[in-house]
């Protein structure tokens, strides 16, 4: 339909401006979309740092970085996912719980468990290899030998307990593989054996480094005064809402505290992190992993953030 405009000739510029407003103004607006209609990528990250995510993984859960075929694989299998939650949890759990033999590893579980027990070890008896704990279980099969050739029973019932202590430390790794034993037992064996002993000489620095190395805090007087008397005189002493009268169920006692489990997760953000976590990260962790002792989950729920992997 045409509009008939009676201007005069001054009015011409007036009048070019009207149609072009009619022109443009009636044009259809273009629809922007996404080229191909790709989708968008929630974590737009490079090659390089997914590869040092996933040898940062192979590392710090399995003590060894990831073969080329391995580190291909994983590698490609996160930037098919856009490297999203779920694909990072199915890996780290992979890395936990897979059985498939793999050369030099026997597999991915075993030798995350052995890392588990390595790590344990290093943070209370000073990565002491194995064959220093089965040295005293040797020592002590010889004393008996001998205490029964006097016929010294009491000797024999000491070297005894010797030996189970510090067998106990080296079964401790199977077993916790196997299910057989939770977290915090491995732990209590850690605390009760003569390689602890030796590296924490006399009752006093026995007490203090039970308390830093499994809480990441030192006793409080009265704390450092009951466990004292229960380890040095054998006598019964309340702590951590428990009992205890000798030196083994004082380490069980630390070991099944509240305060455990707060070390633990402190522990597990230092190892992973670097850091200790925040007042409110404990709270967030807390309670379930005091319910159910699952520290796997836990390393997990760390080692799947934004934050590990540098993104």
């Amino acid at each position: 339909m045409y509009v008939m405009l009676n201007l005069k000739v001054n009015h011409l510029p007036l009048v070019c401006l009207l149609l072009l407003l009619t022109v443009f103004g009636c044009k259809k607006t273009e629809e922007r979309t996404v080229p191909d209609n790709e989708a968008v990528i929630p974590h737009k990250v490079s090659t390089i740092k997914i590869e040092n995510y996933v040898n940062r993984c192979f590392i710090d859960l399995l003590g060894r970085t990831a073969l080329e075929s391995e580190l291909d694989e994983e590698v490609e299998l996160l930037k098919e996912n856009n490297l999203s939650r779920e694909a990072r949890l199915a890996f780290v759990t992979k890395l936990q719980t897979d059985t498939t033999f793999r050369e030099g590893d026997s597999s991915y579980m075993h030798a995350y468990f052995q890392r588990i027990y390595d790590l344990a070890k290093s943070r209370l008896c000073e990565g002491a290899a194995d064959g220093e704990f089965l040295r005293y279980v040797g020592l002590a099969n010889f004393g008996i030998l001998q205490a029964r050739l006097y016929g010294d029973s009491i000797t024999v019932f000491r070297l005894l307990d010797q030996i189970r202590r510090n067998q106990s430390v080296v079964d401790s790794r199977i077993e916790y593989r196997k299910g057989e034993i939770e977290i915090n037992e491995m732990f209590t064996r850690l605390l009760d054996n003569n390689v602890y002993d030796v590296i924490n000489m006399n009752t006093f620095n026995f007490v203090n480094a039970s308390f830093d190395d499994l809480l990441y805090r030192f006793p409080s007087q009265s704390e450092f005064n009951i466990a004292y008397k229960i380890i040095q005189n054998n006598e019964l002493g309340v702590l951590f809402g428990g009992a205890a009268s000798n030196k083994r169920q004082y380490c069980e006692l630390v070991a099944n505290s509240d305060d455990f489990y707060e070390g633990l997760i402190k522990w597990a953000y230092i190892l992973f992190l670097a850091r200790e976590p925040s007042p409110q990260e404990v709270a967030n962790y807390y309670p379930e992993l005091r319910e159910t002792g699952n520290y796997h989950e836990l390393v997990r729920n760390i080692v799947i953030k934004d934050e590990y992997g540098n993104f």
